[in-house]
């Protein structure tokens, strides 16, 4: 299997490269996802698959440069990507596009099947995304992966997490009510794997079967670190710190992964206990 992969170099795109290693890669660089379409069909000529896992970071201050900075490197990128695509004789069997479960409304529940898209600033910019995708020539078959809060142990939260929770300045934000749906990277990559030797398409939510809310997550992450938790970060100062921003941290959204669970796919993590552990005693 040949696979085009862009943003190969991030957190998730990394670890796809790694996990499917045996198999030939087309790295995509900036420049060609920046360049002229026709150059960058010709360098994805011959892919089976191709990967979009592009992002700027959105836990960051939404200020107006960060937000044109998220907006930009989704959707032009995936405008170049599904044109390049379309101009091919033989078109690539897949695209797998890793989107978030940012599309869906705060503090309601959510399957693939019943929903409710949200209406802030990140919803807008993934549905966005998502419906960028729906250009693509119907012979390519898509993967929509909308994936929760991704537990990994060479980057993202957790890693951000650990650090501070070990020098025992963990603690609940805001509320602690509100719901954090996950998934370890291992399932992500595992899951994907699983969807394509299927020959499965369409959305799929990639987080656990069991969500937990900001303090049971905080109680288990200082468990497994064997360190107290006992701050508690007023939702306020996050707000002052990420403007709008905040509401990734101080707000969530309880989403099931009723499809995959469907095809048939079995977590390895199913609960956030044996995630963290796993993390933790491997890192």
């Amino acid at each position: 299997m040949i696979i085009a992969l862009a943003g190969y170099t991030g957190f998730i795109g990394s670890h796809i490269k790694d996990y499917f290693s045996e198999e030939e890669f087309i790295l995509l660089e900036r420049e060609d996802l920046a360049g002229q379409t026709d150059k960058l069909a010709d360098k994805i000529k011959g892919a089976d698959v191709v990967i979009n896992s592009v992002g700027y970071p959105v836990s960051k201050r939404w200020n107006r440069k960060n937000r044109n900075l998220m907006h930009q490197s989704r959707i032009d990128v995936t405008q170049k990507l599904v044109e390049a695509i379309n101009i091919l004789k033989n078109k690539p069997d897949y695209y797998v596009h890793m989107s978030a479960i940012g599309i869906y409304a705060y503090d309601k529940e959510h399957s693939e099947i019943v929903y409710t898209y949200g209406d802030d600033f990140l919803a807008g910019v993934v549905r966005e995304w998502e419906d960028t995708v729906d250009d693509l020539h119907p012979i390519t078959r898509v993967i929509k992966v909308r994936s929760g809060m991704v537990l990994g142990r060479n980057g993202g939260v957790f890693v951000r997490l650990k650090r501070i929770f070990k020098l025992g300045l963990g603690g609940v934000i805001g509320s602690g009510k509100q719901v954090y749906s996950f998934i370890h990277m291992e399932d992500l990559l595992a899951a994907l794997k699983f969807l394509m030797d299927k020959n499965e398409e369409g959305v799929f939510n990639f987080t656990a079967p069991n969500p937990v809310t900001n303090k049971q997550f905080t109680k288990a992450l200082a468990a497994s670190l064997n360190r107290p938790a006992i701050f508690r970060v007023p939702a306020i100062l996050l707000r002052l710190w990420m403007g709008k921003g905040a509401v990734i941290a101080t707000r969530g959204q309880t989403v099931y992964p009723k499809k995959l669970l469907d095809a048939g796919y079995k977590f390895t993590f199913a609960t956030i206990d044996k995630a963290l552990f796993n993390l933790v005693n491997r890192s």
